[in-house]
């Protein structure tokens, strides 16, 4: 995950895990919860993310004074915290 823009690559890691797990969604609906069934995650996979979230872009949803619920509040989490066009 190497994209300057948190919600495309959060949307293509997300969406790759999924397609992993048998999913066939060609796109990610942001206001899906994080563990949505349709999006074929389990809590690992959902840890997994997450981490890779953090390694990207410096920001631990782990941390975070509210959890994310939703991708969108993850995507609005990172956002707020990484500065514009700034990627490992």
């Amino acid at each position: 995950m190497t994209s300057p823009e948190p919600a495309a690559a959060l949307a293509a890691l997300v969406l790759g895990v999924h397609r992993r797990n048998g999913g066939a969604l060609a796109t990610l609906d942001f206001s899906r919860r994080l563990l949505d069934p349709a999006l074929k995650l389990d809590s690992l996979d959902l840890a997994e993310i997450m981490v890779a979230v953090e390694r990207e872009f410096g920001v631990s949803p782990f941390d975070a004074p509210t959890p994310p619920r939703t991708w969108g509040d993850l995507v609005r989490l990172v956002s707020a915290q990484t500065p514009c066009g700034e990627g490992s």
